[in-house]
Protein backbone atom coordinates (compact mmCIF):
# COMPACT_ATOMS: atom_id res chain seq x y z
CA UNK A 1 0.00 0.00 0.00
CA UNK A 2 1.49 3.70 -1.00
CA UNK A 3 2.14 6.00 1.71
CA UNK A 4 0.14 8.96 1.59
CA UNK A 5 2.18 11.89 1.73
CA UNK A 6 2.97 13.99 5.13
CA UNK A 7 -0.03 16.54 6.01
CA UNK A 8 -0.18 19.85 4.55
CA UNK A 9 -1.28 22.67 6.36
CA UNK A 10 -3.61 24.59 4.01
CA UNK A 11 -4.20 27.60 7.07
CA UNK A 12 -1.15 28.94 6.06
CA UNK A 13 -1.17 32.61 4.54
CA UNK A 14 0.97 32.13 0.61
CA UNK A 15 3.28 34.84 -0.44
CA UNK A 16 2.81 36.29 -3.81
CA UNK A 17 5.33 36.48 -6.68
CA UNK A 18 8.06 39.27 -6.51
CA UNK A 19 8.33 41.45 -9.34
CA UNK A 20 11.41 40.74 -11.69
CA UNK A 21 12.25 44.25 -13.01
CA UNK A 22 14.64 42.90 -15.77
CA UNK A 23 12.08 40.53 -17.45
CA UNK A 24 8.64 40.33 -18.05
CA UNK A 25 6.18 38.25 -15.41
CA UNK A 26 2.54 37.20 -14.98
CA UNK A 27 0.75 38.88 -12.31
CA UNK A 28 -1.74 37.00 -10.08
CA UNK A 29 -3.74 38.23 -7.49
CA UNK A 30 -2.81 37.35 -3.91
CA UNK A 31 -5.43 34.60 -2.01
CA UNK A 32 -5.94 34.48 1.85
CA UNK A 33 -4.96 30.56 1.34
CA UNK A 34 -3.20 28.05 -0.04
CA UNK A 35 -6.69 26.61 -1.98
CA UNK A 36 -7.44 30.22 -3.68
CA UNK A 37 -3.92 30.67 -4.81
CA UNK A 38 -3.83 27.23 -6.49
CA UNK A 39 -7.12 27.76 -7.82
CA UNK A 40 -5.81 30.76 -9.52
CA UNK A 41 -2.28 29.11 -10.39
CA UNK A 42 -4.21 26.20 -12.20
CA UNK A 43 -6.54 28.91 -14.04
CA UNK A 44 -3.13 30.45 -15.14
CA UNK A 45 -0.95 27.12 -15.93
CA UNK A 46 -4.43 25.84 -18.02
CA UNK A 47 -3.85 29.18 -20.30
CA UNK A 48 -0.51 28.67 -20.45
CA UNK A 49 -0.68 25.14 -21.45
CA UNK A 50 -3.04 25.77 -24.21
CA UNK A 51 -1.30 28.70 -25.34
CA UNK A 52 2.18 26.40 -25.74
CA UNK A 53 0.86 24.07 -28.01
CA UNK A 54 -0.29 26.28 -30.18
CA UNK A 55 3.40 28.14 -29.92
CA UNK A 56 5.87 28.07 -31.95
CA UNK A 57 9.27 26.10 -30.80
CA UNK A 58 10.79 29.52 -29.85
CA UNK A 59 8.35 30.56 -27.79
CA UNK A 60 8.64 26.94 -25.79
CA UNK A 61 11.60 27.56 -23.29
CA UNK A 62 10.45 30.89 -22.39
CA UNK A 63 6.54 29.02 -21.34
CA UNK A 64 8.81 26.39 -19.12
CA UNK A 65 10.19 29.56 -17.13
CA UNK A 66 6.69 31.31 -16.59
CA UNK A 67 5.43 27.69 -15.73
CA UNK A 68 8.14 26.75 -13.49
CA UNK A 69 8.51 31.00 -11.92
CA UNK A 70 4.42 29.82 -11.40
CA UNK A 71 5.76 26.80 -9.38
CA UNK A 72 7.71 28.93 -7.22
CA UNK A 73 10.51 26.05 -7.82
CA UNK A 74 12.68 28.54 -10.01
CA UNK A 75 15.32 29.06 -7.27
CA UNK A 76 14.41 27.09 -4.34
CA UNK A 77 18.41 25.32 -4.74
CA UNK A 78 19.89 28.97 -4.57
CA UNK A 79 17.79 29.71 -1.75
CA UNK A 80 19.23 26.37 0.19
CA UNK A 81 22.57 27.30 -0.99
CA UNK A 82 22.45 30.94 -0.08
CA UNK A 83 20.91 29.71 3.73
CA UNK A 84 22.90 26.72 4.31
CA UNK A 85 25.90 26.35 1.92
CA UNK A 86 26.79 23.19 -0.45
CA UNK A 87 25.04 19.58 -0.18
CA UNK A 88 27.86 18.47 2.32
CA UNK A 89 28.58 21.23 3.76
CA UNK A 90 28.99 21.30 7.90
CA UNK A 91 25.44 23.68 7.96
CA UNK A 92 23.71 21.57 5.44
CA UNK A 93 24.67 18.54 7.15
CA UNK A 94 23.62 20.45 10.51
CA UNK A 95 19.96 21.10 8.97
CA UNK A 96 19.10 17.69 7.53
CA UNK A 97 20.06 15.97 10.73
CA UNK A 98 17.97 18.39 12.39
CA UNK A 99 14.58 17.24 10.08
CA UNK A 100 15.19 13.76 10.89
CA UNK A 101 15.53 14.65 15.22
CA UNK A 102 12.06 16.84 14.74
CA UNK A 103 10.66 14.13 12.42
CA UNK A 104 9.76 16.74 9.41
CA UNK A 105 12.23 15.91 6.80
CA UNK A 106 8.87 14.03 4.90
CA UNK A 107 6.64 17.14 5.14
CA UNK A 108 9.80 19.07 3.86
CA UNK A 109 10.12 17.26 1.07
CA UNK A 110 6.78 17.16 0.24
CA UNK A 111 6.89 20.66 0.33
CA UNK A 112 9.79 21.14 -2.26
CA UNK A 113 8.31 19.35 -4.53
CA UNK A 114 4.62 19.86 -4.31
CA UNK A 115 4.72 23.10 -3.01
CA UNK A 116 6.98 25.31 -3.32
CA UNK A 117 5.96 28.78 -2.41
CA UNK A 118 5.14 27.46 1.18
CA UNK A 119 8.82 25.45 1.16
CA UNK A 120 10.73 28.71 0.22
CA UNK A 121 7.99 30.76 3.16
CA UNK A 122 9.29 28.16 5.91
CA UNK A 123 12.47 28.26 5.18
CA UNK A 124 12.81 32.03 5.24
CA UNK A 125 11.12 31.75 8.75
CA UNK A 126 13.67 29.63 9.91
CA UNK A 127 11.47 26.99 10.87
CA UNK A 128 13.57 24.12 9.48
CA UNK A 129 17.02 24.73 11.00
CA UNK A 130 17.78 24.86 14.52
CA UNK A 131 16.99 27.55 16.81
CA UNK A 132 20.02 29.94 16.48
CA UNK A 133 21.93 30.86 19.53
CA UNK A 134 21.29 34.91 19.42
CA UNK A 135 17.48 33.96 18.84
CA UNK A 136 17.83 32.36 22.97
CA UNK A 137 19.44 35.50 23.71
CA UNK A 138 16.87 38.04 22.88
CA UNK A 139 14.02 35.50 23.67
CA UNK A 140 12.96 35.80 19.94
CA UNK A 141 10.66 33.51 19.84
CA UNK A 142 9.09 33.84 23.45
CA UNK A 143 7.85 37.34 22.65
CA UNK A 144 4.38 37.42 23.21
CA UNK A 145 1.82 37.79 20.57
CA UNK A 146 -0.80 40.88 21.15
CA UNK A 147 -3.24 39.69 23.42
CA UNK A 148 -6.31 38.36 20.87
CA UNK A 149 -3.65 36.66 19.09
CA UNK A 150 -4.52 32.87 18.13
CA UNK A 151 -0.86 31.94 19.50
CA UNK A 152 0.52 33.44 22.81
CA UNK A 153 4.25 33.28 21.32
CA UNK A 154 6.34 32.54 17.49
CA UNK A 155 7.75 29.58 19.87
CA UNK A 156 4.35 28.24 20.68
CA UNK A 157 2.98 28.30 16.63
CA UNK A 158 6.81 26.81 15.14
CA UNK A 159 6.05 24.33 18.22
CA UNK A 160 2.16 22.89 17.10
CA UNK A 161 3.08 23.00 13.52
CA UNK A 162 5.58 20.63 13.85
CA UNK A 163 3.75 18.78 15.93
CA UNK A 164 1.19 18.76 13.43
CA UNK A 165 2.90 18.47 10.39
CA UNK A 166 6.03 16.07 11.43
CA UNK A 167 5.58 12.20 12.08
CA UNK A 168 4.73 10.59 15.43
CA UNK A 169 6.89 8.54 17.28
CA UNK A 170 5.24 5.43 16.71
CA UNK A 171 4.26 6.54 13.06
CA UNK A 172 0.43 6.81 13.90
CA UNK A 173 -1.85 9.88 12.95
CA UNK A 174 -3.87 11.87 15.38
CA UNK A 175 -6.18 14.93 15.07
CA UNK A 176 -4.68 18.56 14.81
CA UNK A 177 -4.05 19.71 18.51
CA UNK A 178 -3.90 23.13 19.36
CA UNK A 179 -2.77 24.92 22.42
CA UNK A 180 -5.36 26.76 24.82
CA UNK A 181 -5.25 30.17 25.32
CA UNK A 182 -4.91 31.37 29.73
CA UNK A 183 -7.39 34.48 29.00
CA UNK A 184 -9.26 32.81 25.49
CA UNK A 185 -10.11 29.30 27.02
CA UNK A 186 -9.24 29.85 30.79
CA UNK A 187 -12.40 27.44 31.90
CA UNK A 188 -11.66 24.94 29.11
CA UNK A 189 -7.88 24.63 30.98
CA UNK A 190 -9.44 24.84 34.38
CA UNK A 191 -12.05 21.39 33.46
CA UNK A 192 -9.35 19.85 31.76
CA UNK A 193 -6.70 20.14 35.36
CA UNK A 194 -9.85 19.11 37.01
CA UNK A 195 -9.83 15.94 35.15
CA UNK A 196 -7.01 14.66 35.39
CA UNK A 197 -7.00 15.62 38.92
CA UNK A 198 -9.73 13.13 39.40
CA UNK A 199 -7.70 10.05 38.15
CA UNK A 200 -6.08 10.56 41.16
CA UNK A 201 -5.61 6.93 43.25
CA UNK A 202 -4.30 5.55 46.12
CA UNK A 203 -0.23 4.57 46.43
CA UNK A 204 -0.27 0.85 46.72
CA UNK A 205 -0.43 0.45 50.50
CA UNK A 206 1.94 -2.73 50.78
CA UNK A 207 4.41 -0.83 48.97
CA UNK A 208 4.22 2.69 50.80
CA UNK A 209 4.74 0.94 53.84
CA UNK A 210 8.13 -0.56 52.06
CA UNK A 211 9.02 3.20 51.11
CA UNK A 212 7.83 5.82 53.48
CA UNK A 213 10.00 7.73 55.59
CA UNK A 214 9.89 10.13 58.94
CA UNK A 215 12.28 11.78 56.78
CA UNK A 216 10.06 13.39 53.75
CA UNK A 217 9.92 16.57 53.99
CA UNK A 218 5.83 17.55 55.16
CA UNK A 219 6.58 14.85 57.64
CA UNK A 220 8.78 17.47 59.48
CA UNK A 221 7.29 20.57 58.48
CA UNK A 222 5.31 22.29 61.69
CA UNK A 223 2.81 23.71 59.19
CA UNK A 224 1.74 20.65 57.70
CA UNK A 225 -1.04 19.14 59.68
CA UNK A 226 -1.66 16.07 57.47
CA UNK A 227 0.39 12.57 57.96
CA UNK A 228 -1.12 10.81 55.43
CA UNK A 229 0.56 10.61 51.77
CA UNK A 230 -1.42 12.20 48.86
CA UNK A 231 -3.14 10.32 45.62
CA UNK A 232 -0.87 10.47 42.61
CA UNK A 233 -1.89 10.36 39.07
CA UNK A 234 -0.14 7.67 38.11
CA UNK A 235 2.64 8.78 35.04
CA UNK A 236 3.04 6.82 31.88
CA UNK A 237 6.14 5.47 30.17
CA UNK A 238 5.19 6.03 25.88
CA UNK A 239 6.23 2.86 24.03
CA UNK A 240 8.14 5.18 22.17
CA UNK A 241 10.11 6.47 25.69
CA UNK A 242 10.94 2.54 26.55
CA UNK A 243 12.38 1.72 23.14
CA UNK A 244 14.57 4.85 23.31
CA UNK A 245 15.74 4.15 26.59
CA UNK A 246 16.11 0.31 25.39
CA UNK A 247 18.31 1.37 22.71
CA UNK A 248 20.46 3.73 24.83
CA UNK A 249 20.91 1.13 27.32
CA UNK A 250 22.04 -1.45 24.63
CA UNK A 251 24.57 1.32 23.52
CA UNK A 252 25.83 1.65 26.21
CA UNK A 253 26.47 -2.03 27.16
CA UNK A 254 28.34 -2.68 24.10
CA UNK A 255 30.22 0.39 24.65
CA UNK A 256 29.13 2.20 21.42
CA UNK A 257 26.88 4.97 23.89
CA UNK A 258 28.08 6.49 27.14
CA UNK A 259 26.34 8.67 29.33
CA UNK A 260 26.85 11.95 31.32
CA UNK A 261 24.06 13.26 33.82
CA UNK A 262 23.01 16.84 34.79
CA UNK A 263 20.87 18.68 37.14
CA UNK A 264 18.95 21.92 35.80
CA UNK A 265 16.53 23.18 38.82
CA UNK A 266 13.89 25.92 38.99
CA UNK A 267 14.63 28.57 41.36
CA UNK A 268 11.85 30.87 40.74
CA UNK A 269 9.84 32.88 42.74
CA UNK A 270 6.75 30.74 42.51
CA UNK A 271 8.90 28.03 44.03
CA UNK A 272 8.67 30.14 47.45
CA UNK A 273 4.88 30.11 47.67
CA UNK A 274 3.83 28.32 51.07
CA UNK A 275 0.50 26.66 50.15
CA UNK A 276 -0.86 26.07 53.32
CA UNK A 277 -1.43 30.09 53.22
CA UNK A 278 -3.17 30.01 50.08
CA UNK A 279 -2.17 30.54 46.36
CA UNK A 280 -4.48 32.20 44.03
CA UNK A 281 -5.41 30.30 40.84
CA UNK A 282 -5.37 31.65 37.22
CA UNK A 283 -9.70 32.17 37.86
CA UNK A 284 -8.88 34.22 40.56
CA UNK A 285 -9.86 31.46 43.55
CA UNK A 286 -7.52 31.10 46.26
CA UNK A 287 -6.77 27.52 47.35
CA UNK A 288 -5.05 26.32 50.14
CA UNK A 289 -2.93 23.22 49.94
CA UNK A 290 -1.53 21.27 53.39
CA UNK A 291 1.68 20.57 51.90
CA UNK A 292 5.53 22.47 51.98
CA UNK A 293 6.63 24.51 49.85
CA UNK A 294 7.57 23.25 46.35
CA UNK A 295 11.09 24.24 47.63
CA UNK A 296 11.82 22.41 50.16
CA UNK A 297 10.64 19.34 48.35
CA UNK A 298 12.95 19.84 45.47
CA UNK A 299 15.72 20.62 48.05
CA UNK A 300 15.21 16.91 49.44
CA UNK A 301 14.42 14.87 45.87
CA UNK A 302 17.69 16.89 44.99
CA UNK A 303 20.00 15.57 48.09
CA UNK A 304 18.44 12.49 47.50
CA UNK A 305 19.03 11.80 44.21
CA UNK A 306 23.01 12.98 44.59
CA UNK A 307 23.66 9.85 46.99
CA UNK A 308 22.77 7.97 43.81
CA UNK A 309 24.02 9.70 40.88
CA UNK A 310 27.33 11.10 42.73
CA UNK A 311 28.83 7.18 42.93
CA UNK A 312 27.61 6.09 39.24
CA UNK A 313 29.35 9.47 37.97
CA UNK A 314 32.98 8.70 40.06
CA UNK A 315 32.79 4.97 38.71
CA UNK A 316 33.47 6.78 35.13
CA UNK A 317 35.17 9.70 36.18
CA UNK A 318 37.20 9.00 39.54
CA UNK A 319 38.13 12.70 40.07
CA UNK A 320 34.80 14.64 40.24
CA UNK A 321 33.22 15.79 43.28
CA UNK A 322 29.63 15.84 42.35
CA UNK A 323 27.06 16.54 39.34
CA UNK A 324 27.58 19.34 37.03
CA UNK A 325 24.15 21.67 38.37
CA UNK A 326 22.78 24.89 37.02
CA UNK A 327 19.83 26.72 38.01
CA UNK A 328 16.92 29.39 36.14
CA UNK A 329 14.77 31.58 37.47
CA UNK A 330 15.47 35.35 35.30
CA UNK A 331 18.41 33.61 34.16
CA UNK A 332 20.84 30.49 34.22
CA UNK A 333 23.59 30.46 36.54
CA UNK A 334 26.17 27.31 36.86
CA UNK A 335 26.73 26.86 40.34
CA UNK A 336 29.03 23.83 40.21
CA UNK A 337 29.24 20.62 40.83
CA UNK A 338 26.83 19.78 44.14
CA UNK A 339 27.59 15.92 45.99
CA UNK A 340 25.30 14.97 49.60
CA UNK A 341 28.71 16.14 51.30
CA UNK A 342 29.13 19.81 50.17
CA UNK A 343 24.98 20.24 49.34
CA UNK A 344 23.85 22.63 52.58
CA UNK A 345 26.38 24.68 51.98
CA UNK A 346 25.82 24.97 47.77
CA UNK A 347 22.35 25.15 48.38
CA UNK A 348 21.84 27.78 50.90
CA UNK A 349 24.05 30.29 48.46
CA UNK A 350 21.88 29.57 46.12
CA UNK A 351 19.50 33.25 45.62
CA UNK A 352 15.90 32.03 45.32
CA UNK A 353 13.49 33.90 43.05
CA UNK A 354 12.75 35.78 39.55
CA UNK A 355 11.14 35.14 36.09
CA UNK A 356 10.26 31.25 34.93
CA UNK A 357 12.67 31.14 31.57
CA UNK A 358 13.96 27.49 31.56
CA UNK A 359 15.56 28.53 28.05
CA UNK A 360 18.13 30.54 29.91
CA UNK A 361 19.33 27.63 32.06
CA UNK A 362 19.21 25.17 29.02
CA UNK A 363 21.81 26.88 27.31
CA UNK A 364 24.37 27.04 30.08
CA UNK A 365 23.72 23.33 30.41
CA UNK A 366 23.79 22.79 27.08
CA UNK A 367 27.48 25.10 26.74
CA UNK A 368 28.58 23.10 30.00
CA UNK A 369 28.36 20.01 28.94
CA UNK A 370 29.98 21.04 25.16
CA UNK A 371 32.80 22.85 26.32
CA UNK A 372 33.52 19.98 29.15
CA UNK A 373 32.95 17.14 25.99
CA UNK A 374 35.29 19.77 23.75
CA UNK A 375 37.91 20.29 26.53
CA UNK A 376 38.54 16.86 27.41
CA UNK A 377 37.71 14.63 24.63
CA UNK A 378 37.64 17.02 21.66
CA UNK A 379 33.93 16.36 21.13
CA UNK A 380 31.07 18.95 19.80
CA UNK A 381 32.01 21.45 17.28
CA UNK A 382 30.60 25.20 17.44
CA UNK A 383 28.94 26.67 14.84
CA UNK A 384 28.48 30.02 14.38
CA UNK A 385 24.59 30.78 14.18
CA UNK A 386 23.63 27.61 15.65
CA UNK A 387 26.27 27.54 18.83
CA UNK A 388 27.18 23.89 19.69
CA UNK A 389 26.90 20.78 17.55
CA UNK A 390 27.48 16.81 18.54
CA UNK A 391 30.13 15.01 16.30
CA UNK A 392 30.71 11.16 16.31
CA UNK A 393 31.09 9.52 19.28
CA UNK A 394 29.94 11.99 21.32
CA UNK A 395 28.62 10.92 25.28
CA UNK A 396 24.79 11.21 25.87
CA UNK A 397 23.59 13.71 28.22
CA UNK A 398 20.54 12.61 30.60
CA UNK A 399 19.35 15.61 32.34
CA UNK A 400 17.19 16.08 34.86
CA UNK A 401 15.11 18.86 35.15
CA UNK A 402 12.83 20.24 38.42
CA UNK A 403 10.41 22.86 37.70
CA UNK A 404 7.18 23.96 39.66
CA UNK A 405 4.94 24.93 36.50
CA UNK A 406 4.98 26.63 32.39
CA UNK A 407 7.92 28.41 32.01
CA UNK A 408 7.99 31.48 30.00
CA UNK A 409 9.38 29.83 27.19
CA UNK A 410 8.56 26.16 27.60
CA UNK A 411 7.30 26.17 23.77
CA UNK A 412 10.75 27.13 22.87
CA UNK A 413 12.29 24.54 25.08
CA UNK A 414 10.33 22.10 24.14
CA UNK A 415 11.15 23.14 20.52
CA UNK A 416 14.57 22.71 21.36
CA UNK A 417 14.62 19.19 22.59
CA UNK A 418 12.91 17.72 19.69
CA UNK A 419 16.27 18.59 17.81
CA UNK A 420 18.35 17.58 20.20
CA UNK A 421 19.40 13.99 19.44
CA UNK A 422 22.41 13.39 21.55
CA UNK A 423 20.27 14.79 25.33
CA UNK A 424 17.79 12.91 27.39
CA UNK A 425 15.36 14.77 29.69
CA UNK A 426 13.81 13.68 32.76
CA UNK A 427 11.60 16.09 33.73
CA UNK A 428 9.91 16.88 36.76
CA UNK A 429 6.62 18.79 37.36
CA UNK A 430 6.23 19.67 41.31
CA UNK A 431 3.23 20.83 42.38
CA UNK A 432 -0.04 21.62 44.62
CA UNK A 433 -2.57 18.97 45.55
CA UNK A 434 -6.46 19.08 43.94
CA UNK A 435 -4.57 22.37 42.03
CA UNK A 436 -6.46 22.17 38.32
CA UNK A 437 -3.83 24.85 37.48
CA UNK A 438 -1.17 22.75 37.84
CA UNK A 439 -3.12 19.25 36.34
CA UNK A 440 -3.39 21.73 33.34
CA UNK A 441 0.54 21.83 33.01
CA UNK A 442 0.92 18.41 33.38
CA UNK A 443 -1.19 18.26 30.83
CA UNK A 444 0.77 20.15 28.29
CA UNK A 445 4.04 18.32 29.66
CA UNK A 446 2.23 14.33 29.01
CA UNK A 447 1.52 15.63 25.76
CA UNK A 448 5.73 16.75 25.25
CA UNK A 449 6.73 13.16 26.80
CA UNK A 450 4.32 11.58 24.00
CA UNK A 451 5.38 13.30 21.14
CA UNK A 452 9.77 13.29 22.34
CA UNK A 453 10.80 9.89 23.12
CA UNK A 454 13.91 11.60 24.71
CA UNK A 455 11.43 13.54 27.47
CA UNK A 456 10.36 11.32 30.44
CA UNK A 457 7.45 13.26 32.17
CA UNK A 458 6.95 12.86 36.06
CA UNK A 459 4.00 14.53 38.01
CA UNK A 460 4.75 14.77 41.77
CA UNK A 461 2.30 16.99 43.91
CA UNK A 462 1.25 17.16 47.27
CA UNK A 463 2.71 15.31 50.07
CA UNK A 464 4.86 13.30 48.71
CA UNK A 465 6.96 9.37 49.34
CA UNK A 466 10.11 10.56 48.28
CA UNK A 467 12.16 7.06 48.02
CA UNK A 468 9.14 6.28 45.51
CA UNK A 469 10.06 9.15 43.12
CA UNK A 470 13.42 8.87 43.71
CA UNK A 471 13.01 5.36 42.15
CA UNK A 472 10.99 6.12 39.72
CA UNK A 473 13.17 9.12 38.06
CA UNK A 474 16.29 7.61 38.61
CA UNK A 475 15.02 5.00 36.66
CA UNK A 476 14.46 7.38 33.55
CA UNK A 477 17.88 8.89 34.22
CA UNK A 478 20.37 5.79 34.05
CA UNK A 479 18.37 3.19 31.57
CA UNK A 480 21.59 1.07 32.79
CA UNK A 481 22.34 0.70 36.60
CA UNK A 482 19.60 2.58 38.38
CA UNK A 483 19.40 2.24 42.01
CA UNK A 484 17.66 -0.67 43.68
CA UNK A 485 15.01 -0.73 46.86
CA UNK A 486 17.74 -1.35 49.04
CA UNK A 487 19.92 1.06 48.08
CA UNK A 488 17.06 3.67 47.85
CA UNK A 489 16.19 2.95 51.37
CA UNK A 490 19.47 3.81 53.01
CA UNK A 491 17.94 5.73 56.19
CA UNK A 492 21.27 8.57 56.08
CA UNK A 493 19.82 9.51 52.73
CA UNK A 494 17.33 11.56 54.64
CA UNK A 495 17.91 15.13 55.08
CA UNK A 496 17.26 16.59 58.73
CA UNK A 497 14.35 17.75 60.25
CA UNK A 498 12.72 20.99 58.61
CA UNK A 499 11.73 23.67 60.94
CA UNK A 500 10.17 27.42 59.75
Amino acid sequence: MSKSPPAYNKSEQTEGLKKDQKSQTLSLPLGTGTSSMQDQRSSSLSSIEEFKRSSTKGTSSTLQRLLSALRGDSNIEDLIHQAWGTPRSPTQELVMRYWISTRMQEHWEYLKVHHPWEFKRYLKKGYMEPIPTRWVQTQRLAWQYPEGSFWETPAEKRLYYCLNNGRTPDGSTHPKIRPLNINRNLNAIIRRGEERNAKQSYIDPQKLAMYQSSGDVFQTDEHVKSHQYSDQVPNTIYAARGAALHELANGISNGTDHLETMLLIDISGSMLYKPYQGVHGPDGRIRYHDQPPNIRLVEHLTHRVLQHMVPRTQREHPNQRGIETVTFSTSGQYIGQLSAYNFQHEWNRIQLGGGTNVMQGWQVVKNNFFQRQHDTAGHGRFDEKFGWQPTPGMPKLSLLVFLDGEANDMDEFELELLGESWAYCTIVLIGMEECPHHHSHALELERVAKFNPHVGFFDVHGRVCERLVVEDLLGSVYPVDPPQYNEILKPEYDLPAYSA
